[in-house]
């Protein structure tokens, strides 16, 4: 499957991978790592930083080699629509705002390729309306909840409230990032499963979408748009 997909650094940077994954890091005590979406590979570079001993990620763009942030040989160009098997197990699977770029059809297909080469996932989705680059399934957090409990796993938020008013975290991640762990997974017995999973609107996003002026549905309205504050301009 192609998607139309460009990996930027603003968003695809270790800043926000820097400050949230020490405290995973913490919890979980991964030796090996598989990040299923990688794009450049910087959640993964931030993992060998903080001592995760394996790392490798999959993402269904072909990231050129001068844009990785991991070795060559630690990526795999594959589509994310298709069952996959690497034939072994790693301490802990991240999935960070990728679902969202895969049709609903292909979403079961999805949380079994996290699931069955991990017990632990970190997962972020979008949510309905926060738009992006192609974007063709968005849905609330309790839609995939749902499909980690159906396959015996347990929703975790304890990452939100710590995030939620750090400038220096992308806010999809404040809003959307969740931890899902097979039941009775030893790394959180003391944390506290949800029953269901809330959706939150983080306030940049909520922001961005009631400034945005509704009246500008085509490049012709902002053209017209634009030359008119232009002349508003010049006649100051």
């Amino acid at each position: 499957m192609k998607i139309n997909y460009k990996h930027t650094l603003h968003t695809h940077n270790p800043t926000s991978a820097g400050i949230i994954l020490p405290s995973v890091i913490n919890v979980v005590n991964p030796r090996s790592v598989l990040d299923i979406g990688c794009g450049n590979g910087s959640w993964l570079k931030v993992c060998k930083d903080l001592g995760v001993k394996e790392i490798y990620g999959i993402d269904g763009i072909l990231v050129p080699s001068s844009e990785l942030l991991i070795r060559e040989d630690e990526f795999l160009k594959y589509d994310l629509t298709k069952e996959l098997s690497l034939e072994r197990k790693f301490d802990m699977v991240i999935s960070l705002e990728v679902a969202e770029h895969l049709p609903e059809a292909a979403a079961e297909t999805f949380v079994d390729n996290l699931v069955c080469h991990s017990d632990v996932i970190l997962f972020s989705a979008a949510i309905p309306g926060q738009g992006g680059q192609y974007h063709v399934n968005e849905q609330w957090p309790e839609y995939w909840h749902l499909k980690f409990k159906k396959r015996g796993f347990l929703g975790y938020d304890f990452l939100r409230g710590d995030l939620w008013n750090n400038d220096d975290v992308l806010w999809w991640y404040q809003q959307n990032i969740l931890l899902f762990a097979k039941k009775d997974h030893p790394a959180f017995k003391n944390k506290e499963a949800k029953e269901t999973i809330n959706a939150l609107i983080h306030p940049k996003l909520y922001n961005k979408k009631i400034f945005k002026p509704k009246f500008l549905n085509s490049r012709k309205d902002v053209f017209k748009h634009l030359m008119l504050t232009l002349k508003c301009l010049i006649k100051k």
